[in-house]
């Protein structure tokens, strides 16, 4: 009897672990990117280090190019000179851009893979107030916020801020 006993607590313990595994949900941190955009210039290094420290089993992270005149090469070109880590794709179609309503780099989205669901839409900091205006002290870290959240298991959704930074020119 204390086998079996042993044996129930076991396959308890590690079906209570897998389902605990399957709970997490699969979050996917959109990051709509120019070339040329300087702003998305500067954020490189900021995303180089949110991506070293939060790309994990359940957070992932993908630039995307949604602007007609980038191509392959100039992408590949930025990815480089910038020290990218994460993958870089063109969004010729502007599939994302449209579904998610992004109009500006650099601009993140959020994304529940799991539950279909935006969990934070906008930019990635206050380091900007305006186009060419830089503050000297930033105070709000909406990406690395939401990123830690995520970390203790809380996806709520929360509100948008508006990025600053470069048009997207719309097909």
């Amino acid at each position: 009897m204390p086998k079996i006993l042993i044996l129930f607590i076991s396959l308890f313990v590690a079906t209570d672990h897998l389902r605990s595994e399957q709970d997490i949900d699969s979050v996917t941190v959109y990051i709509f990117m120019a070339e040329e955009c300087r702003i998305c210039q500067y954020y490189t290094p900021l995303l180089r280090n949110l991506y070293e420290g939060y790309n994990d089993h359940n957070i992932s992270f993908t630039g995307l190019f949604p602007n007609r005149h980038s191509s392959i090469e100039t992408i590949t070109k930025f990815k480089d000179e910038y020290d990218i880590p994460f993958p870089l794709k063109y969004e010729y179609f502007q599939t994302l851009t449209r579904k998610f309503e992004v109009r500006m780099t650099p601009e993140v989205v959020v994304y529940n893979e799991s539950e279909k669901k935006i969990i934070y839409k906008g930019r990635i900091d206050n380091s900007y107030y305006r186009v060419g205006r830089k503050r000297r002290v930033i105070t709000n870290h909406e990406l690395k916020d939401v990123l830690e959240r995520i970390q203790d298991g809380n996806y709520e959704p929360l509100p948008s801020k508006q990025p600053v930074g470069c048009f997207i020119s719309l097909n």
